[in-house]
């Protein structure tokens, strides 16, 4: 005959189980759901972005990664002076 603290450490740890598959479960959910809901409103934000430069022309032209935001505001910086060589 089985002693009766087996059978109740058995019915706990199915308890457990079922209670820890139970709040995985409702975190897979939670979570697939903020996803779903992130990935929508991500979605429709970056098609509205793409649109107008669907329907612009394509001119093919490139701008130069130093010209980028275009020339500094404000007078020049001096030009380094020469290394002296000896």
């Amino acid at each position: 005959m089985a002693e009766p603290t087996a059978v109740e450490n058995r019915t706990l740890l199915r308890r457990t189980l079922i209670t820890m598959s139970a709040m995985v479960g409702g975190c897979v959910v939670v979570v697939g759901m903020i996803t779903l809901i992130a990935v929508a409103i991500v979605g429709k934000a970056s098609s509205a972005q793409a649109e107008p430069e669907q329907n612009a022309p394509a001119s093919g032209a490139l701008v130069p990664a130093s010209n980028v935001h275009g020339s500094m505001p404000g007078p020049k910086a001096p030009p380094a002076p020469p290394a002296n060589r000896r």
